[in-house]
């Protein structure tokens, strides 16, 4: 019976003694969409209102020079943007608080502005930024694509 109370009060004390479990790894909070938005994007299916005029896994498409197009925005605030006629234009972007508006501000090249927007592109952020595309679509016609709306879906 000795031996009995002894094994007991052995088992409890080293149950008691037993140290807390570790505190849980820390899960890393979501990147934000300003953070997934800083990388050097290339066009991966470009729509002119609704009509495909490139898709990168397509081996011929109707504008061949997206296969060029380039959205740098690495920086925090600088861009520089590489269009599909080659021509690259330097400036700065923001996006919007909600994410959903991607504007490119005070683009230039030593030939000046792209045709017939002032230094201004602003597109709608039509989709959440993901680790490896978005999808953007400008506010507006581009005089570059025929006057008409283009939606770029963008790839890494």
């Amino acid at each position: 019976m000795k031996n009995l109370f002894v094994l007991t009060l052995a088992l409890i004390v080293f149950a008691c003694s037993k140290s807390a479990d570790p505190a849980p790894t820390p899960v890393a909070p979501a990147p934000t969409a300003a953070e997934l938005v800083k990388k050097v994007w290339s066009a991966g299916v470009v729509q002119w209102d609704g009509t495909t005029q490139f898709d990168k896994s397509a081996s011929a498409n109707l504008v061949a020079g997206y296969s060029q197009f380039r959205l740098d925005l690495t920086s925090s605030t600088a861009v520089s943007l590489t269009e599909f006629d080659g021509k690259k234009f330097t400036g700065t972007y923001t996006l919007s608080s909600d994410a959903k508006k991607l504007t490119l501000s005070g683009l230039t090249s030593a030939e000046g502005a792209p045709s017939g927007t002032n230094g201004v592109l602003e597109f709608t952020v039509l989709s959440s930024p993901s680790a490896t595309s978005m999808s953007i679509e400008t506010t507006g016609t581009y005089i570059k694509a025929s006057s008409k709306k283009v939606k770029l879906n963008l790839v890494l």
